[in-house]
């Protein structure tokens, strides 16, 4: 699997973030609060997590956060070690920060994470756009792009085997799946819209671009919105405040732009809705930098395909180009990928 710097990362660093403070109007999390992860954490369909055991740094040069102090010296740390247990917890410190990371797998070798700092210095820190890859040769990537956090961890002893990235790229659409016919596969294709019309966000030379995913021929879309609510094509489907009562459903006409990235899957509709219920409860709060549309587009993209975008969200965009990565842009997006339609003519 190519690695993507800059686009996974670990949770650490800044304390009383003020991410943590953008939340929505209908749903709010107290400061130092446990995470309100209600859906499940571990491994797949209930299964031990397959991460369980104890992880040091590596790669330490490559550690990156948008927090104060240098990551990269907390990467070098004697004490930073988590140890994960098969439920899906984590504990350990990092640096000076001690942290708990709820994490819940997702596909074979990617994995969504809640964190926060529960005592102690930065107490009161928490980001629930946690995405964990593990790489092949049992690095496990870690990214919390809302923090513009980037890590590299290993099993403590080395990697020993037990935990591999079995996900492979899907067929693109073949008529059925060979151990169950009568599931066909569906195409699965990210879509995309401008924030606001007639203006400059959303333009082919920024970064403020709305998320979707659309699934099948038929184009059933789903995507989150401001109060965490996710709506799919027969309506809302998943809201963390019980005053979401709106039941428009989706359509692809909502959109600017169908991005094809050749990925399929055999998930049903009714998959499709139970993973979204239990992602708003991991996900409650809707935050601009994260999670947010983009970070739900995704984690509904690996759940299908077993793969991760091959491109890095907006916030991680922003903190390339801080750190004057990847030319001006900070990165391309689904916008100029080459499997792009644009249904309507995009801002240039």
């Amino acid at each position: 699997k190519e690695e993507k710097v800059g686009e996974k990362g670990k949770t650490t660093g800044s304390f009383h973030n003020k991410q943590t403070q953008q939340t929505t109007t209908t749903t709010s999390q107290p400061m130092g609060a446990a995470p309100s992860s209600g859906g499940p954490t571990g491994g797949l369909n209930g299964s031990p997590l397959d991460l369980a055991g104890a992880w040091v740094p590596t790669r330490e040069s490559e550690w990156y956060n948008n927090n104060p102090g240098k990551h990269k010296n907390r990467a070098r740390a004697s004490n930073t070690r988590l140890v994960y247990e098969q439920s899906g917890i984590g504990k350990g410190n990092v640096g000076e920060f001690a942290i708990i990371n709820e994490v819940t797998q997702i596909a074979p070798g990617q994995y969504t994470c809640v964190s926060r700092i529960p005592h102690g210095w930065g107490m009161g820190w928490i980001a629930y756009d946690g995405n964990f890859t593990l790489l092949g040769d049992g690095t496990l990537h870690v990214s919390f792009p809302s923090n513009g956090i980037t890590e590299y961890w290993r099993r403590e002893g080395g990697y020993d085997g037990r935990i591999s990235n079995t996900s492979a790229p899907v067929a693109s659409a073949p008529v059925a799946h060979a151990s169950n016919p009568r599931v066909p596969w569906r195409p699965v294709r990210i879509a995309i819209r401008r924030f606001a019309k007639n203006s400059e966000l959303g333009s082919l030379e920024n970064l403020c671009w709305h998320w979707g995913v659309c699934v099948g021929e038929e184009h059933h879309c789903y995507e989150t919105q401001g109060s965490m609510v996710i709506f799919g094509p027969r309506g809302m489907v998943a809201a963390s405040s019980p005053l979401m009562i709106r039941l428009n459903p989706t359509h692809i006409n909502q959109y600017e732009g169908l991005c094809d990235l050749g990925q399929s899957t055999q998930k049903t509709d009714q998959e499709i809705e139970e993973f979204s219920r239990a992602w708003v409860k991991r996900h409650p709060i809707y935050l601009i930098a994260g999670p947010n549309c983009q970070t739900y587009a995704e984690d509904l993209f690996t759940f299908l395909t077993g793969e991760n975008l091959p491109f890095p969200k907006s916030s991680t965009r922003m903190t390339n180009w801080s750190r004057g990565e990847k030319g001006t842009s900070g990165g391309d997006g689904p916008e100029s990928h080459p499997g792009m339609t644009w249904i309507a003519k995009p801002v240039t």
